[in-house]
């Protein structure tokens, strides 16, 4: 993000905070204090994930890291704060680094890189292809993907990496097959799962387990709930859902991945990866896989809620 993006989203954040003190003021409500704990429980985790606290002042726009001084550690013979001001609270508690936030040096968990490292082994890219695109030694690069911790200047390596490779087969890249067949015979052995088992929003997630695993969370009850969604009812889609969403959008409208990652609050990337797991699985059942077709647009037709739901 600019300077000047970044600025902007201050002065909007500012407004809004200013408008809803100005709201709780005037019916009564207003505390400007809050319990420090939560907060502090909070940076706690957050520095233990890798995130200095320096680094937390830095990205949450604190004047400098002896702001959280009063808060985490107290000063002089006073111990840790007991309340702290809400929007500090509220700005803390809204915050967890993503991994571009994380300084080069911060030793971050590992699941991610290493889930990304095993999934271009399925495609058939090995760990001396991948160190040789970061520029690091083959031998340090196994080393550090089999710890359970990395740097996160290596993990935003390989996530590079990953976005590249991730659905390029090697082969069509000047790897030999006998290389390749050996790489994706070794992953299958040890059970590596692809990169269709994993969206942007999960593969660093430790606790994430991989969509062919996964149990489907309770969220909007009712048949037809991907149509629903579809003709702008406001609905929370499970995974079954949001798949059968992107199939129809992909399939029959022209809206890029991006354009429809924005609708789902998701990753292009992530859309993508369903899209060819979609693809995927009719081909497994022995069905025709489908394809983007032609859009006709339907903004001339008069349509009702009936027909909408059956075009959906």
């Amino acid at each position: 993000m600019s300077q000047a993006a970044s600025a902007s989203a201050v002065r909007l954040a500012s407004a809004r905070w200013q408008a809803r003190r100005r709201e709780l003021i005037s019916l009564g409500q207003w505390e400007p204090f809050v319990d420090a704990e939560p907060v502090r429980e909070h940076l706690r985790k957050m520095n233990a994930a890798g995130m200095p606290y320096r680094a937390i002042c830095e990205r949450l726009g604190f004047p400098q890291d002896s702001s959280l001084q009063h808060l985490m550690w107290g000063r002089g013979e006073y111990g840790p704060g007991r309340q702290v001001r809400r929007e500090t609270a509220e700005l803390v508690l809204s915050y967890w680094p993503s991994l571009d936030d994380f300084p080069d040096g911060s030793r971050i968990d590992a699941t991610g890189t290493r889930r990304r490292v095993e999934a271009l082994a399925v495609r058939g890219w090995s760990r001396h292809m991948m160190a040789d695109r970061i520029g690091v030694q083959e031998t340090h690069f196994r080393k550090a993907t089999k710890r359970d911790r990395v740097t996160a200047r290596l993990a935003r390596q390989v996530a590079a990496v990953y976005d590249a490779w991730w659905n390029q087969d090697p082969l069509e890249h000047g790897v030999p097959l006998c290389a390749v067949s050996r790489v994706r015979a070794d992953a299958v052995r040890q059970g590596f799962r692809s990169a269709l088992a994993w969206d942007d929003d999960t593969i660093d997630d430790p606790n994430a387990v991989p969509q062919t695993d996964a149990v489907p969370a309770g969220y909007t009850d009712g048949e037809d709930v991907a149509a629903r969604f579809l003709m702008g009812e406001s609905v929370i889609l499970d995974r079954t859902g949001r798949r059968e969403v992107i199939a129809h959008l992909m399939e029959w409208t022209q809206l890029t991945p991006q354009e429809i990652a924005d609708r789902l609050e998701m990753s292009a990337e992530a859309v993508s990866r369903a899209w060819e797991r979609i693809k995927e699985k009719a081909r497994d059942e022995g069905r025709k896989a489908p394809w983007r077709r032609v859009y006709v647009p339907l903004r001339d037709m008069d349509l009702t809620q009936d027909e909408l739901r059956s075009v959906a």
